[in-house]
């Protein structure tokens, strides 16, 4: 561990320097992965101490560990490594062209994994198990249905297509213009979104084949997430988080709640995992801003929060992870931080968005 004198990151419980841009990092119940941009991969306990180094050997593009983690699937620009994290061994090494895109089944353990234009879904142990024919592009998005990792969302240009791979069937292609950057799917499979070329979310519902859009970001969005109960979903939008509604009919005429308060672009964002009332999201930007935000039984679309804690580390935020009790941020300089989810801190006042951009809303259409 070591410390950064003159960043603020006096909040931090502690922190930990791989020797490389932090892409990726995954919170385990006992344990935190760390992926860097190098291909390093660095396993270290809960309180920052590092317990063993994996290799990749090529260039990091996506990292993830199973539900039990007890397995981590890692992505590079010519291969696909899965590891067996009680011990550090590899599983299997296996060649893919840009594997970008990784998805764990929570209750199958199959991991689906991009090659380039295809997806693979392999066993835990490695075994291929099915292959999809070639998609428009490389593909840009992984995500199951379901819990039950019988149908499976892959996002390239055009649109998104389920598959079924046990029966080999392709169930359905929801149609977008342009590529697709990032792929969120609701707890129940009821709505799959993606991030769209043109500054737009596009978004279907999958029971009954319609689609809408949410305009007024900035530019590209590329990250997607939706919250535990399947109510709020969350993206980037510059420098702001736009979370939309999801409850009843869906987002189509409503506005999308700003959550304002960081100085540059959003880079990363997380829900805390909790059976709570109340979800929590995390938040990092590109200029090392990190913040909490809570959305309470009161919140509705169309209003604007601001974050109940922020921290400022002065190091560009490359990757968020979380716990019921920690968060895990991954930064350019090659250091991983940790801190409480559940800081006492009081908000940190910032300035305001400019009035043009205040008055801009996103909204669902």
């Amino acid at each position: 561990m070591s410390a950064t004198p003159g960043t603020a990151t006096r909040d931090a419980l502690w922190q930990l320097d791989i020797g490389e841009p932090v892409l990726a990092v995954n919170a385990l119940p006992d344990k935190v992965v760390i992926g860097g941009s190098e291909g390093a991969v660095v396993v270290a306990d809960t309180s920052g101490h590092e317990q063993r180094r994996l290799v990749l050997d090529d260039f990091l593009l996506a990292m993830a560990a199973n539900p039990d983690g007890t397995r981590l699937a890692v992505g590079g620009a010519q291969r696909l490594m899965i590891f067996d994290l009680t011990d550090g061994s590899v599983i299997a090494d296996l060649p893919h062209q840009w594997c970008s895109c990784l998805a764990w089944a929570t209750k199958s353990g199959g991991l689906a994994a991009n090659d380039g234009r295809s997806v693979r879904v392999y066993a835990a142990d490695g075994r291929p198990h099915w292959t999809s024919a070639p998609l428009q592009s490389t593909v840009a998005g992984l995500a199951w249905m379901r819990a039950d990792g019988r149908r499976l969302a892959a996002a390239a240009y055009q649109g998104v297509t389920i598959f079924e791979p046990d029966s080999d069937r392709t169930v359905a292609r929801l149609p977008a213009p342009g590529a697709i950057a990032g792929i969120a799917i609701s707890p129940n499979g009821r709505w799959v979104v993606g991030g769209s070329q043109d500054a737009t979310l596009h978004g279907w519902n999958v029971r009954d084949g319609s689609d809408f859009q949410m305009s007024g970001f900035p530019k590209l969005v590329s990250q997607l997430a939706f919250e535990s109960s399947g109510r709020w979903m969350c993206c980037d939008g510059g420098d702001t988080v736009v979370c939309w509604d999801f409850s009843g009919s869906g987002p189509t005429g409503r506005e999308g709640l700003l959550a304002e308060g960081h100085r540059d672009d959003v880079t990363a964002v997380v829900w805390v995992p909790t059976t709570a009332s109340a979800p929590i999201l995390v938040s990092g930007d590109a200029a090392g801003g990190i913040a909490l935000w809570r959305l309470g039984p009161s919140t509705r679309p169309g209003g604007r929060i601001r974050p109940f804690w922020t921290t400022a580390t002065g190091d560009p935020v490359g990757a968020i992870s979380a716990d019921g009790e920690r968060i895990f941020s991954g930064h350019r300089s090659g250091a991983a931080r940790c801190f409480t989810s559940q800081p006492h801190a009081q908000t940190v006042n910032q300035p305001q968005a400019d009035e043009a951009a205040s008055n801009e809303r996103c909204h669902g259409t």
